[in-house]
């Protein structure tokens, strides 16, 4: 069975020995991935942080130095350290969303009506306003009718793959005016 020591597997693995790393894994990702889960309360990120924890480990197994911490140590402070990048990343983003929603509300004009519409809805609004016709109707199909692909091909009578290209260009652009970057489609 598995009687490596913590610094023997990491040593195997420095040497790129796969069964090493994965008697690692298994034996730290559950404590690590729980970790992560208390720190970024998203099982998501937790997941991408849990990887990119493992990546880094595989790569710079060599560079561990059993006088400066037990491998234990080394690998929660790995993980901490992504996690918390993570969570300052997520902040960072919803600042940045926040302060255009901000600045949507000192361009709307005075005279109206936001009574029942939030500063988000109407930012989201106007970045949908800027996607073409089809991609913006395939995606309030997809969205706020909650219609599977199929289905909105069935209603619009077009082609799946037609939907699912305006679907993925329509998403790609919105990401791109939500996150603030210059679209050229």
């Amino acid at each position: 069975m598995n009687t490596y020591s913590d610094s023997e597997l990491i040593s195997r693995i420095a040497h790129r020995e796969r069964q090493a790393f994965d008697l690692l894994y298994d034996r730290y990702a559950q404590i690590i991935f729980n970790l992560c889960v208390r720190i970024l309360r998203d099982t998501t990120d937790s997941e991408d942080v849990l990887q990119e924890v493992f990546v880094q480990i595989w790569k710079e197994a060599e560079r561990f130095d059993a006088s400066r911490a037990s491998v234990k140590t080394w690998m929660f402070t790995i993980a901490r350290s992504r996690a918390l990048d993570r969570y300052r990343s997520r902040k960072n983003t919803r600042q940045r969303i926040e302060d255009d929603a901000t600045e949507q509300l000192h361009q709307i004009s005075d005279g109206q009506d936001l009574q029942g519409t939030s500063v988000m809805q109407q930012f989201v609004s106007g970045a949908l306003q800027q996607l073409s016709a089809e991609q913006r109707l395939v995606l309030e199909l997809s969205y706020f009718e909650g219609l599977t692909q199929e289905e909105i091909a069935e209603r619009l009578k077009e082609p799946l793959g037609t939907i699912k290209s305006r679907i993925r260009a329509g998403l790609l652009k919105l990401r791109s005016i939500l996150s603030g970057e210059k679209s050229n489609g």
